[in-house]
């Protein structure tokens, strides 16, 4: 069973339309309006209050056991602190640095009981198209005594957003158009320049032009 989230503060919507079919499915396009997106009602999800929280909790225990961690998250959780893009995300997409992963291992393990969080609050997945990516720039987004949040900037978030490119309910078109508005982006060749920073343009392939076409139309523009 599901649950349809209105998010009425928001200022534009995505519809259920067509905009290309993609190994034998239908897959939906956003158009601006106002957000409305379909999330499953038993995921507990996290708002950027209750992420703020557990940061703040992150830091204490880190501080108690003489630790200092760096954390750069993607995905949902910085759409939904950084860009206020969504109400909450169902995990936090990250990376960590190099430090203890047994005394780290049981300090998250303290934050998930501690919050009721579920087994897999923690998503490192993103690791796997970093892989791709040709840098990072990264840039600091909080700062604790223990703890030090980073985030990419929003030209590489863009590019990656573009690579993944994936169907709903995977929120990358959203998220695309967002950072779009955010960057000033009016042409498909400005596009194009900031993907290429990041990602090699060979990996493109026709599922991402499609994606770029109907980003461009959503904005308002002609990317043919």
């Amino acid at each position: 069973m599901t649950l349809l989230c209105n998010m009425l503060d928001a200022d534009f919507q995505v519809d259920t339309l067509i905009y290309a079919r993609l190994y034998g499915i239908i897959v939906l396009r956003a158009i601006p309006r106002k957000r409305w997106f379909i999330v499953p009602n038993h995921t507990k999800l996290l708002d950027s209050k209750k992420l703020l929280e557990i940061f703040d909790y992150l830091n204490e225990r880190l501080k108690e056991n003489q630790l200092h961690l760096e954390i750069t998250i993607y995905g949902g959780s910085i759409m939904t602190m950084v860009y206020d893009s969504r109400p909450a995300t169902k995990d936090i997409d990250c990376v960590f640095s190099v430090v203890n992963d047994k005394l780290l291992n049981n300090i998250l393990e303290l934050t998930r009981y501690a919050f009721s969080l579920p087994i897999g609050w923690i998503n490192e997945e993103v690791k796997e198209p970093l892989r791709l990516i040709l840098k990072e720039d990264i840039e600091p987004y909080k700062a604790y005594t223990n703890l030090a949040i980073l985030k990419p900037k929003a030209a590489q978030l863009l590019a990656m957003k573009v690579l993944a490119a994936r169907p709903e309910p995977a929120k990358d078109f959203v998220d695309a158009y967002l950072l779009c508005k955010e960057l000033n982006i009016a042409t498909k060749e400005q596009l194009l320049q900031i993907v290429a920073d990041y990602v090699p343009l060979k990996l493109l392939g026709e599922r991402q032009l499609h994606f770029i076409r109907y980003l461009g139309e959503d904005l308002g523009y002609d990317w043919e």
